[in-house]
């Protein structure tokens, strides 16, 4: 069967939420002009992934700008996940935030396998919602959660989820010996063919704590429920793919040519 038109944003990280904030527009806007029904952005994509989220990681920032995204997300009828921090009483989180396309939000997913850094900034989440987007069931595992197989599968695998986000996993780890696909998307391709679900990844395709650590970023993957890699897109590419899930072709457009959609 073919789904929906998703677009994966592969944008360039920015220091400032407000220089993330238009690239998340300019990439929704092209989406909706596109016909996609779906738009899926990166790990901490509010905010970018950096040291400068200790000041651009604050309620007063993030608040109004997801109800920004939010706002759009209904102006277009365009269902989006996007990472931003989530703040309870409980904590701060690093989430996965899911709006349909009404703008409502029905779930937020925390993650729960923090790194050790991360823990020194973020709470850690202990369940893995799951929220209907655009006729869809979905849900998220961030970044190295990928490798949380069975964690992941206890969670979700009486959820039926049709459709997983993996925002993340920036390169490959430099730890493990080089493999083709990477160990990371290895671990995606079992847990989409052992959920029977989707699995889009939205990644950073630049560092900027590290920025020699650009070399292998980018290089998103769309996982069929099979567990077959059906595409990756451009290693350090800046733009977006769009994909029909249920279709092989995924088509790449350049970070200028989202950019004209706004112009225009």
């Amino acid at each position: 069967m073919v789904g929906p038109l998703i677009v994966i944003a592969q944008l360039p990280m920015h220091w400032t939420l407000a220089e993330n904030l238009r690239e998340i527009e300019a990439a929704m806007c092209f989406a909706a002009d596109e016909g996609a029904a779906l738009c899926a952005f990166a790990e901490l994509a509010v905010t970018g992934f950096h040291r400068g989220i200790v000041t651009e990681g604050v309620p007063q920032k993030v608040d109004p700008a997801l109800q920004c995204i939010a706002d759009w997300a209904a102006e277009l009828e365009l269902a989006v996940a996007v990472g931003a921090p989530s703040f309870t009483p409980a904590g701060r989180f690093n989430s996965h935030v899911l709006i349909d396309e009404h703008g409502a939000v029905p779930a937020r997913v925390h993650k729960n396998g923090l790194t050790a850094p991360e823990a020194t900034f973020f709470q850690a989440g202990t369940e893995r919602p799951v929220a209907t987007l655009a006729g869809l069931r979905c849900s998220a595992v961030i970044c190295r959660e990928i490798e949380d197989h069975a964690a992941v599968l206890a969670q979700l695998q009486d959820e039926a989820p049709d459709l997983l986000f993996w925002p993340g996993q920036m390169r490959p780890d430099p730890d493990k010996p080089p493999v083709e696909p990477w160990a990371h998307v290895q671990d995606a391709m079992r847990l989409a063919r052992d959920m029977g679900a989707w699995i889009v990844q939205s990644n950073w395709p630049n560092a900027l704590n590290r920025p020699e650590e650009s070399a292998l970023t980018g290089a998103s993957a769309i996982v069929a429920p099979d567990g077959r890699l059906v595409a990756q897109l451009p290693v350090q590419g800046l733009g977006v793919g769009l994909v029909v899930l249920g279709d092989d072709t995924v088509r790449w457009v350049p970070l200028d040519a989202v950019h004209r959609t706004m112009q225009g």
